[in-house]
């Protein structure tokens, strides 16, 4: 429905990902619009988070054992190993951890409109409870 409408096409050298054409780009502000004024008016905040981590966070989070073959690796000139992320939840565990937090700052409700990247999924909308 939406490449017959000019909204978006895909193409297989970006597997998974979405071309939004101008209308399709309005339709999908418009959504993003839409999920912002629910999140805000049920005490979510907005956060925006990387898009590609070293390893390490991902093997302390336990994603890279679960994850590994299903992510996208870069290898940088000095050897260290960054991932673009399948899921917001290890950024958003490094927000949470950015400075010191007692119980009384629970619950913590994160949004993320960032997008995601593995070979099993596509730009997606994701919301973190701590």
């Amino acid at each position: 429905t939406g490449t017959s409408q000019s909204l978006f096409f895909m193409h297989d050298l970006s597997p998974g990902s979405a071309f939004f054409l101008p209308h399709g780009a309005r339709v999908y502000a418009r959504l993003q619009h839409f999920i912002r004024n629910q999140y805000w008016n049920r005490g979510y905040d907005e956060v925006v988070s990387p898009n590609i981590f070293n390893s390490d966070l991902f093997k302390i989070s336990g994603h890279y054992q679960k994850y590994e073959k299903d992510m996208f690796w870069i290898q940088s000139q000095s050897g260290e190993e960054f991932g673009l992320k399948p899921m917001n939840c290890p950024g958003h565990c490094l927000m949470f951890r950015n400075k010191n937090r007692s119980h009384r700052d629970l619950p913590m409700r994160l949004a993320d409109f960032g997008v995601r990247s593995s070979s099993a999924s596509c730009r997606e909308y994701q919301i973190h409870f701590f």
